[in-house]
């Protein structure tokens, strides 16, 4: 609003300097056709027998040779006449003879005005100026108008509310997802040097669909391909095109492209695009809903597909199985990348990071939190080193040591330790049986994993808990390890049954 604003001011200033432009080339046609007619009304043409005749009759009273052929005359009255002469001598004589005799002529030689000369030539150069200035002013003008209304489409934009940024993530601020990098580094080539590609006769992905479990960087991959290739970032949610009435959000999917047209080379991001992009139905309440997504369908590969160039759209999804199919077909997401999890190896580089702008202890070991954390996204894994500060700070603590992430750890696991509730002793000796029977079953089972911690203060919702180690991924699990898992959780119970007698 800010920079439209200042466009406007622009603008006025510009028309003013025109208006005075305009009147000021006016004014001097206006005086330069002016003085011609005055001067065709004041001298007259006169025929040389006319003019003879005027000499015989004495009413001529001065005569006034040019370097050319032709002569003015002005007779007694003050009445001025031009002559145009076929032999100047014979004329020039005829007239000596008549002062000869006594006639009362004066002769005047015209001797040609340099300075009036220069000053017409200075002024003439002058107007041409204007003019220039003035045709290029009206370019400026052109240019100062097309920006006024680029920034009205953007404004628009924002207020509905899709955001314009120039995005500063590069690569190098991704960690964990080196595969899901190598796929999109070809688009960021492409975005730099397209022209390449096009000589090969290669089209470069129109849509990239990043899908995958929440937290793990599908947004943050898309602002470093914005990043790394130096173009303009288009966000947009696939919440903001649904509507109650018809056609709003089919309106606002062609804004957005019209914006990315002016913008182009850019990347469109469209988060959680399942929100418009859902399979259609024939339900007439629907009606909205898949008009948007027709919309959408038409833009990313319509007819207009020549001034599409340079414009990539990145969708995010957690839902990939609900889109529609015609979404999914090659020419508008072409390709499918998920965005998995990251490893061991993944999360130590992500920890890295995000502790960047941390005071971290030098005994801390993010191989062995990255160890600690399996199955964490890196949106956790920020989390994790967030809470941590926290805890450092509470802790009353220089830098964040390993205590400190252990704590963070347990609070994200298990919750908040609630040391002020009061239990009875019977509830106590419960939790405790309870517990106790968790881990001890745990310990005789081959496949469960080690025990890091058994608690019997009361945390979150539960009164107290077990806490195992996890040190290595696994993708896949077996029938064994699923009956150990459920031993070892009934094992509580078993606890209770047998100390207790009573469950």
């Amino acid at each position: 609003m800010f920079k439209q604003n200042k466009l406007k001011k622009e603008l006025f200033k510009r028309l003013v300097v025109l208006l005075f432009m305009a009147i000021s080339i006016i004014f001097s046609i206006y005086s330069k056709y002016n003085e011609k007619a005055t001067q065709k009304t004041q001298i007259v043409q006169l025929p040389y027998n006319n003019a003879i005749s005027m000499i015989q009759n004495e009413e001529i009273s001065e005569i006034y040779f040019d370097t050319t052929d032709k002569v003015v005359l002005k007779d007694k009255a003050g009445k001025v006449y031009e002559l145009k002469l076929f032999n100047e001598d014979i004329f020039y004589e005829f007239i000596q003879e008549k002062i000869e005799k006594g006639q009362e002529i004066k002769i005047n030689n015209i001797e040609k005005n340099y300075i009036y000369t220069i000053f017409n030539f200075v002024y003439n150069v002058l107007i041409v100026l204007i003019v220039v200035l003035f045709v290029l002013n009206l370019c400026v003008l052109y240019n100062i108008i097309k920006k006024i209304k680029k920034e009205s489409q953007k404004d628009e934009i924002k207020q509905e509310p899709e955001k314009i940024l120039k995005s500063n993530v590069k690569f190098s601020d991704v960690a964990g997802l080196d595969e899901e990098k190598f796929e999109l580094e070809e688009v960021v080539d492409f975005l730099k040097n397209p022209e390449k590609y096009k000589e090969m006769g290669a089209k470069i992905p129109r849509g990239i669909l990043l899908s995958g479990a929440p937290g793990t960087g599908k947004t943050l991959l898309a602002k470093a391909l914005a990043g790394e290739a130096g173009v303009e970032f288009l966000h947009a949610s696939g919440a903001e095109f649904i509507e109650i009435y018809i056609g709003v959000g089919a309106k606002r999917i062609r804004k957005l492209f019209a914006l990315a047209k002016e913008e182009a080379p850019c990347i469109i991001f469209i988060d959680e695009i399942d929100a418009v992009g859902s399979k259609r139905c024939d339900n007439s309440d629907n009606t909205e809903h898949n008009q948007t997504l027709e919309q959408l369908l038409t833009e990313m590969d319509g007819f207009d597909t020549k001034n599409t160039d340079g414009i990539v759209v990145v969708a995010a999804t957690n839902r990939p199985d609900s889109l529609d199919k015609a979404l999914l077909r090659p020419g508008r997401f072409d390709r499918h990348i998920v965005v998995h999890l990251p490893d061991v190896k993944g999360r130590e580089e992500i920890l890295k990071i995000h502790a960047r702008n941390k005071k971290i202890d030098d005994s801390v070991d993010f191989n062995k939190i990255a160890h600690n954390t399996s199955g964490f996204s890196g949106a956790q894994l920020e989390n994790l080193l967030n809470e941590a500060s926290i805890m450092a700070v509470r802790n009353m603590h220089e830098k964040i040591s390993d205590s400190d992430i252990n704590d963070a750890l347990k609070k994200i696991f298990v919750g908040l330790s609630k040391t002020g509730r009061i239990l009875s002793e019977e509830e106590r000796r419960l939790i405790a049986y309870h517990e106790s029977g968790h881990a001890t079953i745990s310990l005789f089972m081959k496949t469960q994993k080690k025990v890091k911690e058994v608690s019997i203060i009361s945390s979150g919702d539960a009164g107290g808990y077990t806490w195992y180690e996890t040190t290595e991924d696994k993708n896949f699990i077996s029938k064994t390890e699923l009956k150990a898992d459920v031993v070892s959780l009934l094992g509580g119970r078993a606890a209770e049954k047998f100390f207790i007698k009573d469950v």
